[in-house]
């Protein structure tokens, strides 16, 4: 299976991903590279949701949801929106459950683009 068929059967929409970089193909794998370094430089970890003050949270979950939406990761963006408005409803546990519904895509997207970066 292809990189982006692998990605479309994980829920990206891979052309209106492309259409936002003109179709540009190592551009937009370019970008999905940079979504794991995006992930690795705003950790969500479970306990965030358990903090006193959610700013750094929200602030994380905002930045991840703009990048899913720019790459078109669907199920990604989806949850993340969730999240971020439960979040500043001040609705902890329910973003939790939202983020932890969203992160085996986000392992499975991620796990995908690590093997195809590998393949280069």
């Amino acid at each position: 299976m292809n990189y982006f068929e692998e990605l479309r059967n994980l829920g990206v929409n891979v052309e209106a991903g492309l259409e936002r970089v003109m179709d540009d193909e190592p551009f937009y794998e370019m970008m999905l590279s940079m979504f794991i370094d995006t992930v690795n430089d705003n950790p969500v970890e479970l306990a965030d949701f358990d903090a006193d003050d959610f700013e750094v949270l929200i602030g994380r979950v905002h930045t991840l949801k703009g990048l899913t939406g720019n790459l078109e990761m669907t199920p990604l963006f989806t949850g993340y929106v969730q999240a971020l408005e439960l979040l500043r409803m001040n609705n902890p546990k329910e973003a939790l459950k939202e983020y932890e519904r969203l992160l085996p895509v986000q392992e499975a997207i991620i796990d995908c683009i690590k093997r195809h970066m590998s393949n280069e």
